[in-house]
């Protein structure tokens, strides 16, 4: 009826042997437990049933993943509500992972997350617990990784754009690009391929200098002037190698990285490599920067705060919070790279790339009061919802026959011309605060010029008028078109949120956007 004994441990004093079919409880004994085709099984050992519970990474827990790819699980237990007795999943923040039976440094976040990079071929068995006085309080996860492939990453960092190859760490003759090493793989050896692989020529004396193989002055054809200077880590530690004498073996990542300024700036990396998402998915990175110490030249690792992030090299309105974090997700399918601002913020630029593997479902029906959207303007609201130029406020409203105010026009305005928004807020207007919710978006307008400048004030709860949204789609569009005759009515008695999305997308049509 019930399990005493596994594999010779016995289950003692408040541990016990339990199971789960299909990761949900079950009332039934062992023996009277039927099971059907497909079911999936779990018998766990805990070691106090009064404190500890199941925990999973889901029943899909097996992933397969190429080297240098970064794989997210998700960690969750049961929780049991005293009061009714059901069951219901919950998130594990500060679990401990483990790889292979070693506790590692990665530990879940809120959210329950873990990030996970492997950089050598084979099969990974991973866990998770959770100690609190002493007990693990969860059952053992587990879920296995199986990487494809190895060999040498390296990216190659300029001011603004990102190349990235990968090989085998073999020798192949340098005396074409008139540099030498005694190494059979050398860093130098890997950067030469690379800018192959990217289409450069790096015997060519307009693309690559690399000083007779000891420095790089020259790489794809940008030269280190003044205090610029090229510079390489291997797994994001610096190096006093030459560039020749750098050994490099499978599952090192090379970064060569262009700083403005060697005195004032330093290296940045982000904590994962590329990764897969759903749309809609959160990622949280981490961003951190080395930090020399000019008096012992010891370099330590640091994250990095308020840093302004990039996505595909358009500001987006994210910046790093106080211990380097940011979280970004993405709604449409495709390929995104993240990556940040060198010049701006005195580091080397570094990227990671999310591929979002599939559209975000959204729709007016999963919004509250859908229905309250008028039949005149609904295809024009179901388009902004589906492009995410029109979003819901935190109750889950859309608020269609709500006036829309001049922050919220010109956010969707925005939105809908896919100007950047700035995650930080050089202040501009004196009516916006550095904590206001507009103040990235505040930022675009100043840039763009989308609104008339009052004194330094913005007004971001005024109405909007004809002439303020007729200046403000000229500039968003760069368009000479004007409002026609139906246009200009929504304006009668007051310009709704419905409305506004009216406006801007009839616009677009209007001019051919």
């Amino acid at each position: 009826s019930y399990i005493s004994t596994v594999l010779g441990l016995t289950a003692e004093g408040n541990a016990g042997w339990m199971y789960v079919l299909n990761d949900s409880s079950s009332w039934n004994s062992i023996k009277d437990q039927e099971l059907v085709k497909d079911d999936y099984v779990v018998i766990y050992y805990i070691e106090d049933w009064m404190n500890c519970s199941y925990s999973t990474f889901g029943v899909d827990d097996e992933y397969e993943t190429d080297a240098f790819n970064t794989v997210k699980l998700n960690l969750k237990h049961q929780v049991t509500d005293p009061a009714t007795w059901e069951v219901s999943y919950e998130d594990v923040s500060g679990a401990v992972i483990t790889i292979d039976g070693q506790k590692t440094d990665t530990v879940t976040d809120e959210s329950g997350n873990a990030y996970l990079t492997f950089k050598d071929w084979g099969t990974h068995e991973i866990s998770a617990e959770k100690v609190i006085d002493g007990i693990n309080t969860i059952s053992r996860p587990y879920a296995q990784i199986k990487v494809y492939g190895k060999g040498v990453a390296v990216n190659i960092y300029t001011k603004d754009t990102t190349y990235t190859a990968y090989m085998d760490p073999k020798g192949f003759d340098l005396s074409k690009y008139n540099v030498s090493s005694e190494l059979e793989f050398s860093a130098l050896h890997a950067v030469i391929r690379a800018l192959g692989q990217n289409g450069f020529d790096a015997a060519d004396p307009k693309i690559a200098n690399f000083n007779k193989g000891s420095f790089i002055s020259m790489l794809a054809g940008i030269e280190a002037v003044d205090n610029a200077s090229w510079m390489y880590t291997v797994n994001n530690e610096s190096s006093w190698y030459a560039l020749n004498e750098q050994p490099l073996n499978d599952g090192d990542i090379l970064d060569v990285y262009l700083l403005n300024d060697w005195m004032t700036d330093t290296y940045s990396f982000f904590n994962i490599m590329n990764i897969k998402a759903e749309g809609g998915e959160k990622v949280l990175l981490r961003l951190y920067r080395h930090v020399l110490d000019y008096s012992t030249w010891e370099v330590s690792i640091q994250p990095y705060s308020n840093c302004e992030i990039t996505v595909d090299n358009l500001k987006a309105g994210y910046v790093t919070d106080s211990n380097g974090y940011v979280r970004v997700s993405f709604n449409k399918k495709g390929i995104y790279e993240i990556s940040t601002l060198p010049k701006e913020d005195n580091i080397s630029r570094t990227s990671v790339f999310i591929e979002v593997t599939n559209d975000k479902d959204i729709s007016t029906d999963a919004y509250n009061d859908y229905t309250t959207v008028s039949d005149e303007y609904f295809s024009y609201v179901e388009k902004a919802v589906g492009q995410y130029i029109l979003t819901g406020d935190q109750n889950n409203n859309l608020r269609p026959n709500d006036e829309v105010t001049k922050a919220e026009f010109l956010a969707m305005l925005i939105r809908a011309s896919d100007l950047e928004v700035a995650g930080k807020y050089r202040k501009k207007y004196i009516d916006i605060t550095a904590g206001h919710w507009f103040n990235g978006y505040a930022q675009t307008v100043f840039k763009y010029g989308l609104a008339a400048h009052e004194k330094g004030y913005l007004y971001p709860n005024a109405h909007i008028t004809s002439d303020i949204a007729q200046y403000a789609l000229s500039k968003a569009f760069e368009s000479q078109v004007s409002l026609d005759e139906k246009q200009k009515t929504v304006f009668a008695d007051g310009l709704s949120r419905e409305e506004a999305i009216y406006l801007i997308l009839s616009y677009m049509e209007a001019i051919g956007r």
